[in-house]
């Protein structure tokens, strides 16, 4: 039961009845503290809620609750820092109070003597105010040394030169980042052995892109090397084409003012609303930038809340030692950080807890992002000191749907998941359960069903075209088409909002033949050299798709070879002879013909021979993690490589960093689309001719 405002100092009553709890509250409230009381009166209720909101203080009621004292003070014993306990009795003397504190209570009260008891808790409040103050200043202490070891390795930038994959030059300043008394003896070695070997995918990439003149000089490539004593050193290197002794070579160089000026207010935020050691925004900051962003509307993919927490966390606890578990947790936020992607929104929600607010293109890729994670930290060694542990976590997962949640709901729900998930053991990623989803989601496609069929006949669906770039040519004019639905209010309306109810509906033939007819327009008025359009399961399985396609391209005068139909393999496997017959014909006609969402399959590298495609686009959820992830760097190479085989050319999907295009250089994709490949998002394209109404 929770007594008092909302807001105020959270304090814990062990008690079994609600009398205690009320006479705490007024007797505090009385004295000028503005308690929040929250009364329990079991073990679990307690150990969770010590988890999820330490409270500032606990009152332990003896002879009124169900709870053991020596449980009870082992649970307040594990948050960190621990809340002051005081023992409630009913007589108090000396010999009482030693035996409490000798228990783990900080002091023994009653409520026979108030004073007493308002001036101990005023000193226990400011004592442990101190205590947490004192944590955080530690932390700070820490974290500022770390940065002052970095600025001590020199004013100026660390550089180094690298040709044929050597180091053939190196100046003090990268020297002393790693430790090396003397540049000499960098001078000849392999430049790939300074690193960590689950960058070196990634950082090998980056160095054949900069070889070619494709990679941007402004580009950072954040990597982990070894210094000389074997220690990780976290960099962020950026990448030069010169020349060296006649021959191209790649200068490699860490700023050495890798940390700007920061704006006061900047200052500020890092100072009040991040957590010291992670770095990552507490628990009311982070509310209040998750309901923002709800609030905002996005241009394309969706967004999810992660809830993670590691498992057994007292075993963990009991390795390192109780000191040893923040530096722990800054080394877990550090495996979240190195998976962070523009967009992202990270939060520390007490004790163990972290939460994610993700911008990805998919849930699939939601879910990749998230067993990246899951896989970095069961293999990760954790050293404190001397002391090493392993940790698992789990992950819940929690779709936004901004339309009918609040981000109460929304952490609740994710919440939930990650409870199931460690009900279940733990070490795995579950999504949460969506309440009455069969009901909403009638409900719904009623509703959109009419808006869909009111927009197709009043000419409200647009174009929007994401261009797809060369990394090993250069092409212009090159597009992916997505369609957008204007609502009522004139605002545009995501596919993933409409399209769902629209397949549900079979209304997909008509929504093509509209994409399709508007695409024809735009390739005649604009002349791209290639547009990229996708077929649905409707058009697939319509035969008199290929007659309607030759007259509406005659009709156009539309150059065939203009448009590029792709299929998802999903849809190729469950309709392999329609899908063959389809592509054929399309070829027989002038279109090019594409697979896209490759490699979710089962063997996704021998489908590229049943069909006769030209280009075959690699699934982003396979981007997820890529420059880190050995597995998943095969699948990606291996499609590379049969595609080469059968001269067809590669697209990997949603590439939203530097990282992964570095390794998509080193696996021979040819081609990207995504986020990184364009500066403000998708590229409006032309709505379609005036007046033009969807085909039946």
């Amino acid at each position: 039961m929770e007594l008092g405002s909302s807001v105020g100092i959270p304090l814990i009553v062990i008690s079994r009845g609600d009398d205690h709890a009320t006479t705490i509250n007024s007797i505090l409230r009385d004295s000028g503290h503005p308690v929040h009381c929250l009364r329990v009166n079991d073990p679990a209720t307690l150990g969770d809620q010590l988890k999820s909101a330490p409270p500032e203080l606990v009152l332990f009621f003896e002879g009124d609750t169900d709870v053991d004292f020596a449980a009870a003070a082992a649970a307040v014993a594990l948050c960190a820092p621990p809340p002051p306990l005081l023992l409630v009795q009913g007589r108090v003397d000396e010999a009482g109070i030693a035996l409490a504190m000798d228990k783990g209570a900080r002091d023994a009260v009653s409520l026979a003597n108030r004073d007493r008891l308002r001036a101990v808790v005023g000193r226990e409040l400011h004592a442990h105010r101190l205590r947490v103050a004192l944590e955080g200043v530690l932390s700070s202490a820490r974290q500022y040394k770390q940065e002052l070891r970095s600025l001590m390795t020199g004013a100026s930038e660390a550089i180094a030169d690298v040709h044929e994959g050597i180091i053939v030059a190196v100046n003090p300043a990268w020297a002393a980042l790693l430790g090396v008394a003397a540049e000499d003896e960098l001078i000849g070695q392999p430049f790939m052995d300074l690193f960590r070997e689950a960058d070196q995918a990634t950082l090998k990439g980056a160095l054949v892109a900069c070889l070619k003149d494709k990679w941007q000089e402004d580009g950072v490539l954040p990597v982990v090397a070894y210094g000389k004593d074997e220690s990780e050193v976290p960099l962020e290197l950026r990448l030069k084409r010169v020349t060296v002794d006649g021959e191209p070579g790649v200068r490699v160089i860490v700023p050495g003012d890798r940390q700007p000026e920061q704006a006061p207010e900047d200052l500020l935020e890092q100072a009040v609303a991040k957590d010291p050691s992670t770095g990552f925004y507490q628990r009311h900051y982070f509310l209040e930038r998750l309901t923002g962003r709800m609030a905002s509307q996005q241009e394309g993919g969706i967004r999810a809340l992660a809830y993670i927490r590691p498992d057994h966390f007292a075993r963990v606890q009991s390795d390192v030692g109780l000191l040893g578990t923040e530096a722990l947790l800054m080394r877990l936020a550090e495996l979240l950080r190195e998976l962070m992607q523009p967009g992202d929104l990270y939060g520390r929600f007490g004790g163990t807890m972290f939460t994610v607010l993700l911008e990805r293109g998919t849930m699939t890729d939601v879910q990749a992002w998230a067993n990246q994670l899951r896989k970095a930290v069961s293999d990760q060694v954790f050293e404190v000191e001397t002391q090493s542990t392993s940790m698992s976590c789990t992950i819940g997962l929690c779709e936004v749907r901004p339309s009918d949640q609040n981000p109460a709901e929304l952490l609740a729900e994710a919440e939930l998941a990650c409870r199931k998930g460690r009900d279940q053991g733990g070490n795995r990623v579950v999504l949460s359960d969506s309440t009455s989803v069969t009901e909403r989601l009638r409900q719904t496609d009623t509703l959109w069903i009419a808006r869909i069929r009111a927009a197709l006949m009043q000419n409200r669906l647009r174009l929007v075209h994401q261009p797809v770039v060369g990394l090993h040519e250069e092409v212009q004019g090159v597009l992916d088409t997505r369609v957008r639905l204007i609502d009522e209010q004139g605002e545009p309306v995501l596919p993933s909002d409409f399209i769902p109810a629209a397949e549900r509906a079979h209304m997909m033939k008509n929504i093509d033949r509209w994409v399709i007819g508007a695409s024809f327009s735009f390739c005649v008025a604009r002349q791209p050299n290639l547009v990229f359009v996708r077929l649905s399961r409707d058009s697939v399985l319509d035969d008199s798709l290929l007659e309607w396609l030759k007259a509406r391209a005659q009709s156009t005068r539309l150059k065939p070879s203009q448009v590029c139909f792709q299929i998802s393999e999903e849809l190729v496997l469950q309709q392999l002879k329609q899908s063959k017959a389809l592509a054929e014909k399309l070829r027989e006609n002038g279109f090019l013909f594409a697979v896209d969402h490759l490699g979710t399959g089962r063997d996704s590298t021998q489908l590229l021979g049943h069909l006769p495609m030209q280009f075959v686009k690699v699934d982003g959820s396979l981007m997820q993690g890529l420059h880190r992830d050995k597995d998943l760097q095969k699948k990606v190479g291996d499609i590379a490589a049969r595609a080469r085989e059968l001269k067809i050319k590669t697209i990997a999907e949603r590439v939203e960093n530097a990282s992964t295009m570095a390794v998509l250089w080193q696996l021979g994709i040819a081609f990207v689309q995504g986020n990184f490949t364009q500066t403000h998002g998708v590229v409006l394209g032309e709505a379609a001719v005036p007046g033009q109404q969807a085909a039946g």
